[in-house]
């Protein structure tokens, strides 16, 4: 396909932008499931390696709101380099969505969403794709310094697909179609342009047109911290991903470091199967190391949450009214399963050598929520299920810490608190 700008050398699936797949390092024995991640930031810090150490946050809610990934995102590009924001949902994947360092537009998309029955697939990491049939634009534009960097755009091949016009800082046109014998990812590079750079992709409405999504990486050294998040999710959104789809994303990535977190939505349904779901959650996280088998992994157990006791179930414990402040109507309880989630994300990881971090004991443990609503200003939403910005932020910096105190240790360093 010829490139109007120059930018596109091909528009079918390349080869991986990093080295290939290598044997993960052998764990620090304080810091298990972290050697790889380690090595990746030694290289990166010795100049043994300009690629930048990429890390990917897959997850619920929790995920998709970026002020927990956001924090990590800052404190390891301060130290490491920043090379950029990562991979990202296309367009605008849903209401409220306010991602850090960048913003997106969209007009003419229709979003389909993998948690709904009724959408037919396939799905990549994103676990949403935006969908035209007719003239359809998004825009993605730095909003702090340093410029988007490379812009990768991945789009989804299909028979009679339509054509997609990507444009950059206004500088010409670069066409490519989607039209292909059998359905599969197919990316678009755009190198770096000026700091303050936008990219503007077009669908000409010619025919079913399907993003999956775009990723801003900085051509230096540096870290880039990617968050994946489907709101409602359960761990079974991985396997609503398509494996081929998913391979591909992993292996243009390739992370050093993969964090997953799921287990809220799981505690708050009536359908989790407690008997069924250990096996359930390994098949899935598993499949994600299989397809990634050189990057180090974490287990985000999920942070505490609280049920309006009018709606308790058995096996709920009651959180004691709070001993100061305004008194409140709602009493609350936390449900029983989340406990026991989190005792499956503990030995899941152990057994497997992965890094196991609880979020709940970072907050101050059952019925930290309650107290977290109450602050001033209150740092736990409403909801007693989600946290506000200062909420993800202060309980980010705690994964910080405990990520990179063995790191630090490894160098002889005093560890962080």
């Amino acid at each position: 396909m010829t490139s109007l700008l120059g930018l596109c050398t091909s528009c079918t699936p390349a080869a991986p932008s990093y080295p290939p797949p290598t044997q993960a390092a052998s764990p620090p024995s304080y810091a298990p499931g972290l050697g790889a991640f380690y090595q990746a930031l030694d290289a990166l810090q010795s100049g043994r390696s300009a690629a930048p150490v990429q890390i990917l946050q897959i997850g619920d809610s929790h995920t998709a709101n970026d002020g927990f990934s956001g924090r990590m995102r800052e404190l390891l590009q301060a130290r490491f380099g920043d090379a950029g924001r990562g991979i990202m949902p296309p367009g605008i994947p849903f209401r409220y969505y306010r991602p850090s360092q960048v913003t997106a537009t969209a007009t003419g998309w229709q979003t389909i969403g993998s948690l709904n029955a009724a959408n037919p697939g396939p799905f990549g990491l994103a676990g949403v794709r935006q969908h035209a049939t007719g003239p359809a634009d998004m825009t993605l534009l730095e909003t702090e310094p340093g410029g988007l960097g490379d812009v990768w755009v991945e789009a989804l091949g299909q028979p009679g697909g339509g054509t997609l016009d990507a444009a950059r800082d206004g500088a010409g046109t670069l066409s490519f179609s989607t039209n292909v014998a059998r359905s599969g990812p197919l990316w678009l590079k755009m190198p770096a342009g000026t700091p303050e750079s936008s990219v503007t992709l077009r669908a000409r409405g010619n025919g079913p047109t399907d993003v999956l999504a775009w990723s801003a990486i900085r051509p230096q050294p540096g870290v880039t911290y990617s968050n994946l998040g489907t709101i409602g999710a359960t761990v079974e959104e991985i396997g609503r991903f398509d494996h081929a789809i998913m391979q591909s994303e992993l292996r243009r990535l390739h992370p050093a470091l993969i964090l997953i977190a799921f287990g809220t939505n799981e505690a708050y349904s009536h359908k989790t199967d407690m008997d069924t779901y250990p096996t359930l959650y390994a098949q899935w996280v598993q499949s994600v190391h299989e397809t990634a088998p050189w990057a180090s992994i974490v287990i985000i157990a999920p942070p505490d949450g609280n049920r309006d006791a009018a709606h308790a179930r058995p096996g709920d414990t009651a959180c004691p009214p709070p001993e100061s402040g305004p008194a409140e109507h709602t009493r609350w309880t936390v449900p029983a399963l989340l406990a026991q989630i989190r005792d499956v994300e503990r030995r899941f990881a152990a057994e497997h050598g992965y890094f196991y971090w609880d979020w709940s004991q970072a907050m101050g443990g059952m019925c930290s929520m309650q107290a977290l609503a109450r602050t001033v200003p209150p740092m736990g939403a409403p909801d007693h299920v989600h946290l506000f910005k200062p909420g993800y932020r202060a309980t980010a910096e705690k994964l910080y810490a405990a990520i990179i105190s063995g790191y630090d240790q490894m160098h002889g360093a005093a560890p962080l608190h």
